[in-house]
This record gives structure tokens, sequence and C-alpha cells, in this order.
């Protein structure tokens, strides 16, 4: 339980590294780059791989975490290896897409069968009461809370998708950063502000601030 003395983290807690961005950018940026001035898929896709490498080699030496930096190396190989084979540079951001469109199911299905994903993330976060997802105001705000991450990732890989099919490189690679971490931001701190406002509004508890253990 989260002791009555603490606060509990603020929205921008899971953004507090700001190499984050630079993990997950840099190498569609780069790739994109290349790809503008050269037209060539392979070099594009060398520089990208290389990118990814440089960061994630640079935070083994600084003996920082390379969770980011792990992730953005295993996307960009896989983006590459697409874009290589398929010889079409738009082939790149397919993986995006796929994982947008596959977050988009997960989570508004969760809220479909009344599980809503984003409220047991909010509720680890919180440490918060188990018991939350059987009051039904409290699911309902999760569930609506849910569903608008759904429709972010919804949002995502439709216009992923879209791009990908006019082959317009550019807007992808402009598209992979305004709907990156900026975007999440965004709709993390809407939820932090709006989660509690709706729950007043429907008269239930915060599961964010669950109420202290009494002393023994």
């Amino acid at each position: 339980m989260t002791p009555p003395d603490q606060h509990p983290p603020g929205p921008f807690d899971m953004l507090r590294d700001r190499r984050a961005l630079a993990d997950t950018a840099l190498a569609p940026l780069a790739f994109v780059i290349v790809y503008t001035i050269t037209k060539e898929v392979n070099l594009a896709a060398a520089v990208a791989v290389g990118i990814g490498i440089a960061l994630f080699v640079e935070r083994l030496v600084r003996r920082k975490s390379v969770m980011n930096a792990v992730g953005g190396l295993l996307g960009t190989g896989l983006a590459a290896f697409i874009a290589v084979r398929s010889g079409q540079a738009e082939g790149y951001f397919v993986p995006k897409m796929l994982q947008q469109l596959g977050l988009c199911v997960i989570f508004a299905g969760s809220a479909l069968i009344r599980r809503p994903l984003a409220g047991f993330i909010v509720a680890t976060l919180y440490r918060a009461e188990p018991g939350w997802p059987q009051q039904p105001a409290v699911r309902r705000v999760m569930t609506e809370y849910t569903l608008a991450w759904a429709a972010l990732f919804g949002l995502r890989a439709a216009i992923y998708a879209y791009l990908i099919y006019i082959g317009n490189v550019e807007a992808l690679g402009v598209a992979s950063i305004a709907m990156g971490l900026p975007a999440f931001g965004l709709l993390l701190f809407i939820g932090y502000r709006y989660v509690p406002k709706r729950l007043e509004q429907l008269g239930a508890p915060d599961p964010r601030h669950p109420k202290p253990e009494p002393a023994p």
C-alpha cells in the first residue's frame, strides 16, 4: 500500500528517461533522411541499424538502463529487415503499424470483456485495492480510459497503414515521431487529470489513492 504521507507518482514518472525519445526516434528519423537523400533502401537500413547499435553500446558503457535501447534496437532490426527484403522503404514502418494494430485490439478487447487493461496498469502503478474491478463505477471509468488508449493505437495504425499504402516515406517519418512519446505523454496526462474527476463525478473511490492499512 502507498503510505498516506507520500504522494503517488505523477504521470510523467515513466517518461523521466530523457533518452527514451532518442532511443525510439533517432533510427526512424535517420532512415527517412538517408533514404530521402540517396533513395537507397539498403543504405538507409544500415544507417538506422548502426544508430540503434551505437545507442545500445553507449548505454552499456555508461551503465545506464538499456530497456529503451534494446526495444529500439530490436524494432529497428526487424523494420530494416522488412525494408531490405521487400525493397520498399515504406516496409520499414510495417512493424510499427502491426504493433499499434495489435495494441488496439488488446486494449479494446480487454474493455469488451470487462477487464479494462488501463485500469490494471493504473492499479499496479499506484498499488490500488485489488477489488476495484468489482466496483461498477471504477470499472466504467477505467473502461473509458482503456478505450481512449485503444483509439490512440487504432489511429496510429490507420495513419501508418494509409501512408504505407501511398508510399509516403517522409510523412511516415514525421508520423513516427509526432505519434510516439509526445502523443503517449499527452494521453497519459489527460488520463491523470480525467480519471479522478470522472471517479468523483460517479461517486467512486480513486484506486490511485487507496485507504491506508490500519495500524496493528
